[in-house]
Order: C-alpha cells, then structure tokens, then sequence
C-alpha cells in the first residue's frame, strides 16, 4: 500500500490520487493513464517509486514488477 512520504511524493509528481490497490491486471496491457504516471514518476522520482507505484496499482508478483521496471532501464535507480 501506498502510504506516508512514498505516497506523497508519488501524488505529487503525477498531481492526481493514484489507482486503487490492484486495480490494473498484469502489466502486459498497462492503461494509457498508467503508462503515462509512472513515466513521470521516473522522471520526478526514479525507478524505485516507479515500481512501488505498480505493485500498488497492478495485481502483478513483486517479480514481475522488478523485471518490468529492469526491462526498461529504471533499475539503476531503484537499486
């Protein structure tokens, strides 16, 4: 669950309340709106937050989204 100061940051960066918990199935077919939120959150954030955004917001193993986030370069911040 997003809570405290990731959470904060995250809203902030993405100026709107994110997805509720597991909201989205898998991350083969992401929502145009969460492709382009955890798009700014690397940016704003880096790849950590980019990843626990997803794990809040997909239903996806703590796996699969470490893999995602690695797949496209965002691992370096997230390490």
């Amino acid at each position: 669950m997003l809570e405290g100061e990731l959470a904060a940051r995250i809203r902030q960066a993405i100026g709107h309340e994110p997805r509720s918990a597991k909201s989205v199935h898998g991350l083969e077919q992401l929502p145009a709106d969460v492709l382009d939120d955890i798009e700014t959150i690397n940016r704003a954030c880096g790849g950590l937050y980019v990843f626990a955004y997803l794990y809040h917001v997909t239903d996806a193993t703590f796996s699969d989204v470490k893999l995602y986030v690695a797949d496209r370069g965002w691992h370096h911040s997230a390490d």
